[in-house]
């Protein structure tokens, strides 16, 4: 964990070096393919995954046990604790970003021309000061942490995703590179480490010796 945290640190700041380019660039194209990140950039709207979560949550907690037998029972289980783990990591990184944007106060791109790339305001609240870290990122780092634990065989290509959707927040023009990567960051750090600290109270997960990532417990293949 501390190495990811420090790899990514150093990613963040490098993508700092870039934030003035990128977004100048950004805006001042008309390039066909920056319109479709732009427009796919909701994917990284908390709304699409806390509702169905929590409506897993809801379905899988109010349904009748007694009723489902063992495998039925076990697969409830797995229902229930993975989609209370998923909102979870949804909605608790969402307000810890939330926070960091308050204390960091850093300008959006939509104020670039009056103060550059690196204007901040701590404690202001506000679209226009809450560029840093980039909530939508977030978003999209623990859905991206989530399906590693469920799907570890794709987690180089699930990071690349991850990272793809991440972008088209710049693309939309409503935040800079390092805003994207630390956001995306936080997110996957986040969720990695709830599931870490269920694990080892043997909740939802279990732990794996010599192990980053520890397995589901349940029915979910890997």
């Amino acid at each position: 964990m501390t190495f990811i945290a420090l790899v990514g640190l150093i990613l963040a700041a490098a993508a700092a070096l870039t934030d003035a380019g990128v977004t100048a660039f950004v805006r001042a194209s008309d390039a066909a393919w920056i319109g479709w990140m732009a427009h796919a950039t909701d994917v990284g709207s908390s709304q699409w995954y806390l509702v169905p979560a929590a409506a897993i949550f809801l379905l899988a907690g109010f349904a009748d046990w007694t009723r489902a037998g063992m495998r039925g029972r076990s697969r409830l289980a797995m229902l229930f604790g993975q989609a209370g783990f998923s909102f979870a990591a949804v909605a608790l990184s969402g307000i810890l970003v939330n926070i960091l944007k308050i204390f960091f106060g850093r300008a959006r791109p939509i104020l670039f021309e009056q103060h550059g790339a690196f204007h901040f305001e701590p404690f202001s609240v506000g679209y226009a000061f809450a560029s840093f870290p980039s909530g939508h990122s977030t978003t999209v780092g623990a859905v991206t942490g989530i399906l590693i634990l469920w799907y570890p065989r794709f987690t180089v290509l699930l990071i690349l995703a991850g990272l793809f959707f991440s972008a088209t927040r710049i693309a939309a023009r409503a935040h800079y590179p390092s805003d994207v990567m630390t956001g995306f960051l936080l997110g996957v750090l986040f969720t990695l480490a709830l599931a870490r600290f269920l694990a080892t109270r043997g909740v939802v997960f279990r732990l794996q010796e010599g192990k980053l990532l520890p397995s589901v417990i349940g029915l979910l293949k890997k």
